[in-house]
């Protein structure tokens, strides 16, 4: 970094050195829970960490390391895209990172960016150039453990030093304001099984740790940069219709509609869809919901309508959507 390089960025930090930040616990966690169904033990510790983690002065790691284990479909993802919303304003703040698609030997390239003088070095990493652009982020990667194993060595200094340098351009994006969470579905039946075996929390978490780290699912030196590790319940039947509630106002959004009346029958029809969404997640269940609403929704918008009313039609045995 240059002399001027250097001034510059002294005088647009000065009087906030962005270390700190004010949580309203109670605001944050009423955030989360409108969000997150039930889950309402993690969403609680969630908020109390981050609120107590983000008021430390001079971090040189990021606000926390968080990792979000469970079946597909029980909040990890949605969680992390509540907290990011919450702490950064928008979801945009949110970095994604489907790591599936971290599985090759280009995968490192990918986050920090090839070297100089390497075919579009000068684009950067797609971790560490929106990280120097703003380092206020929630970073999420799911599924952590289909990432290609050489990635890990950036992950241990990214959660330890709160630090990457950008191969191309040198510069280094500081990670010490950021939210850290990797999710993972990895040995879901397992892990169930110690979570019903175990009934305290902490017992629990820790013979967890102890199996990810046995089965060599994870480095023990990831393990070690954990600052929570959180196992997900699977949903009962009845957190399912709240959660299918919450699904259908936001397609009704998607449409620009409000849902002013939504009938119970509705709700069952949710419930009565449980075995599958059990097995294959609640985006299964927004599936569901967009085959059955989806195009009589778009007829009432068409229509003219701003608010619309769901209910059973008994004599033709399907949804009915009324325009309010």
């Amino acid at each position: 970094m240059t002399d001027w390089e250097r001034l510059k960025q002294l005088l647009e930090n000065q009087g906030d050195d962005g270390s700190t930040m004010s949580i309203d616990e109670a605001e944050f966690l009423a955030h989360l829970q409108a969000r997150v169904k039930g889950q309402d033990p993690i969403l609680k510790d969630v908020a109390r960490l981050i609120r107590l983690q983000a008021a430390k002065q001079q971090k040189t790691r990021p606000i926390c390391n968080l990792l979000f284990l469970g079946p597909t479909g029980t909040g990890k993802t949605e969680l992390a895209k509540a907290i990011g919303s919450f702490l950064f304003d928008e979801e945009k703040s949110v970095l994604r990172f489907d790591c599936s698609e971290l599985n090759g030997a280009h995968s490192k390239d990918r986050l920090i960016g090839t070297p100089a003088g390497y075919v579009a070095s000068e684009q950067g990493g797609q971790l560490t150039r929106p990280v120097l652009s703003n380092p206020k982020r929630l970073i999420l990667f799911d599924e952590i453990e289909k990432a290609y194993p050489p990635v890990f060595d950036l992950f241990l200094q990214m959660m330890g030093e709160a630090r990457l340098t950008e191969q191309g351009s040198g510069k280094t994006a500081d990670f010490s304001r950021s939210v850290i969470i990797l999710t993972s579905n990895a040995d879901a039946e397992q892990i169930g099984k110690i979570q019903r075996e175990v009934t305290d929390y902490h017992e629990m978490v820790n013979a967890v740790k102890s199996h990810l780290a046995d089965s060599k699912i994870f480095r023990p030196e990831i393990i070690g940069r954990i600052d929570r590790v959180y196992v997900f319940q699977p949903l009962s039947g009845m957190v399912i219709a709240e959660i299918a509630l919450l699904k259908i106002t936001k397609l009704a959004e998607q449409y620009r509609l409000k849902v002013k009346f939504v009938a119970p029958e509705l709700l069952l029809q949710a419930l009565a869809a449980n075995e599958k969404v059990s097995r294959f997640g609640i985006r299964e269940l927004e599936r569901i919901l967009d085959d059955m609403l989806a195009g009589q929704l778009l007829q009432a918008r068409d229509l003219g309508a701003k608010e619309v009313l769901l209910e059973p039609d008994l004599s033709k045995d399907e949804i009915s959507i009324r325009p309010n």
